[in-house]
């Protein structure tokens, strides 16, 4: 396998180990009973293991010259994100009545409901801009990477609650820092070695994620988020 190649499933495969060492407490390891999980919780567990391995298999079927499979699975891909993107938002409203049953206050809950801009829909978008670059495949190959660091923050995050007892905010930052290491190593790397592009794709990658993990820390709390949310509230 050439070393790009190698590299990448490298990559997705420490994304990978993260995700299932951050869940393991809270998901795996009550197998195969899962007490006090629903549905919701197998279903985007399900489609997340999924998403990590299509991005293992993907380079592997680049590498061995197997391009018919890779694009056939780069096609179920279409449908596979947007379904992930739904159970991601299906996740959150679950946490969201989780906290109304709690009797959290309306400002932290209606707070809550940014949360989704911060991961699902940078997701998504990124993911969108790897297929409209699929004919470029260094772009494609960028945007895929970042959909990973992406993914993989949840994990991370949970790691630090989880293993070693984290309050959540805490956790979050640190989350957000190794974050913000990956995609400007990542930048920095390219521009070492004079990738050249009109604009890197890490950079836009970089900002469609930042821009949103920067506002969470103040925006949510504003009286115009808290009537914005309300009316996502309400009406859906």
């Amino acid at each position: 396998m050439e070393k790009g190649y190698k590299n990448l499933v490298f990559f997705f495969g420490v994304i990978a180990l993260i995700t299932f060492i951050g869940f393991y407490k809270k998901y795996f390891s009550l197998a195969p009973d899962f007490p006090g999980l629903k549905n919701i919780h197998h279903f985007h567990a399900a489609l997340l293991i999924t998403w990590l391995g299509l991005l293992i298999v993907q380079p592997i079927l680049i590498a061995t010259n197997k391009i018919k499979i890779h694009k056939f699975l780069g096609k179920l891909s279409y449908f596979l994100v947007l379904v992930a993107f739904i159970s991601m938002l299906l996740a959150y409203h679950n946490q969201y009545l989780r906290f109304i049953s709690e009797g959290q206050s309306e400002s932290f809950v209606l707070s809550f409901v940014f949360a989704p801009a911060t991961d699902a829909i940078p997701f998504v978008i990124l993911y969108m801009l790897a297929i409209l670059n699929k004919h470029a495949t260094p772009k494609h190959m960028r945007y895929m990477i970042t959909t990973g660091i992406v993914i993989g923050g949840p994990g991370l995050g949970r790691i630090f609650m989880t293993w070693m007892d984290m309050d959540i905010f805490m956790a979050i930052q640190i989350q957000f820092v190794f974050q913000l290491i990956t995609f400007i190593s990542l930048i920095i790397y390219d521009r070492i070695h004079k990738k050249s592009f009109s604009i890197n794709p890490y950079t836009i990658a970089f900002s469609i994620w930042l821009i949103p993990n920067i506002l969470i820390m103040f925006f949510p709390t504003t009286t115009l988020w808290q009537g914005i949310a309300k009316w996502i509230v309400n009406y859906f």
